[in-house]
């Protein structure tokens, strides 16, 4: 009776009016309450584009054209990839490019809307220029030059963006991290300081593939050797799991390679905690494709977080120019990270590395020097863009450093062919800045150099 009595009184326009929570209509997003909602859908695009949960991320595709990762099952648009012999009309290339891109868009409208607000020198300002700054580098190191950038405006129109070189790509990502120091400098919080040496990393790293060694060490000088900043997962949705975890434990589908076409290093034979593997613990040690594979232990749930950028890698900076330098120091720079236990401990490695000693030569010197790197920045989105630079900086012929001859993976056998980085999708061509007469070997790239 009561409960009758009470829905009597009830407005059913009321009843029938419900509140959504979850949604965010656009006239919520012109003040500066809405400002977190725009750096959260930075981190939450940028982390799509770099590791994948739904698509495969840049880390993942990355590993699987150089030496780190081969395919352990049948998808034909991976095998393009595994074998350096990439079409226009990928989709999966196509589904990774754009999440890359909506990332980098994100990013870049985060870092705008603190600005139209009048809130620029907010910290969130500066995390989303350091993540725009990433995304820009992780476009500059993987595809080929004549990556196109566009902009979709507030009234959901585009404007298209030029095709740039691979040297203007990592000029517009320094570009951002400066912007970033200046603002995170003018303030005193710890995630202030977090910022500012975010930026010193990626701006080195922008440096190395600029080939300017000795500004890019100065610019990570006062990071410190345990400094880390990770891009976080969570089990909440496939989105927002690891994407390394879900196609290499999870699915069986990615597994560690082993000497890959020749010139692949040693991943799994080399028993280096760096770059730990095993076979798959479950369906027999086999993969998807039914055939033996190993799995990546670096990132054993799909909760693990992944580091986008941190003081080893600037230490690795220091010890390259020290090398380019021809100062033979590099060896013991190196060998202070393989002994530093707040960097090992950060790890969640145990004891310490064995000593590396100088190798004497200038080619066995450079095969060190990128082979710790490839070890500690193992899985990461890193080694793709070193061996386009050992090709580009250091002289080698593409075919001594990426997997070349004959193909070989549970069955599956073909012949390397010669891409060293990733084209532009054919979905580009709506753009009308991107040149729709290319060569057809260019792939709609302005060139498929190294």
């Amino acid at each position: 009776m009561i409960a009758m009595t009470l829905a009597a009184g009830c407005n059913t326009d009321e009843v029938l009016s419900v509140k959504d929570p979850d949604v965010v209509r656009p006239e919520a997003l012109g003040d500066t309450a809405s400002l977190p909602l725009f750096l959260s859908s930075a981190y939450a695009e940028v982390t799509a584009g770099y590791d994948g949960g739904t698509f495969e991320g840049i880390v993942n595709f990355s590993g699987l054209l150089s030496d780190e990762f081969i395919q352990t099952e049948s998808f034909p648009t991976r095998f393009e990839v595994d074998t350096r012999n990439m079409l226009v009309g990928n989709s999966s290339l196509r589904d990774v490019f754009r999440e890359l891109s909506r990332g980098r868009a994100a990013a870049e409208r985060a870092a705008r809307k603190f600005v139209e607000l009048e809130r620029p020198t907010l910290i969130g300002r500066a995390e989303a220029l350091n993540l725009a700054g990433f995304a820009y580098i992780l476009f500059g190191e993987n595809y080929c030059s004549g990556v196109p950038f566009s902009t979709l405006n507030d009234d959901q129109t585009i404007t298209y963006g030029a095709p740039q070189t691979t040297q203007q790509i990592f000029e517009i990502a320094i570009a951002k991290f400066d912007t970033a120091i200046t603002v995170a400098s003018a303030l005193t919080t710890a995630k202030a300081t977090a910022m500012v040496n975010l930026a010193r990393v990626g701006r080195g790293r922008a440096l190395v593939n600029l080939g300017r060694f000795a500004d890019a060490s100065t610019a990570v000088t006062a990071v410190p050797a345990d400094f880390k900043f990770e891009l976080q997962h969570s089990d909440n949705s496939a989105r927002q799991n690891n994407g390394v975890w879900a196609l290499s434990i999870n699915g069986g589908r990615w597994g560690v390679a082993e000497r890959e076409g020749v010139n692949g290093l040693p991943f799994r034979s080399s028993s280096d905690v760096r770059v730990a593997s095993r076979p798959r613990s479950i369906n027999n040690g086999n993969g998807f494709d039914g055939g033996p594979m190993f799995e990546a232990l670096k990132y054993p749930a799909r909760t693990t977080a992944i580091t986008l950028a941190d003081g080893v890698e600037a230490e690795l900076i220091k010890a390259e120019a020290q090398l380019r330098a021809g100062d033979a120091g590099f060896v013991t720079r190196l060998n202070a990270l393989r002994t530093n236990a707040a960097v090992l401990a950060s790890r969640g490695y145990t004891g310490s590395l064995a000593g590396l000693t100088d190798p004497g030569s200038p080619a066995a010197r450079q095969d060190l020097m990128f082979r710790e790197r490839a070890y500690w920045l193992f899985l990461t989105s890193h080694r793709l863009g070193d061996m386009r630079r050992l090709v580009r900086q250091y002289g080698r012929g593409a075919e001594s450093v990426f997997p070349t001859g004959s193909y070989l993976s549970n069955g599956r056998s073909t012949i390397y062919g010669t891409d060293t980085s990733f084209p532009i999708p054919v979905e580009e061509l709506n753009n009308p800045d991107v040149p729709s007469d290319a060569p057809p070997n260019l792939k709609g790239c302005i060139n498929r150099d190294a």
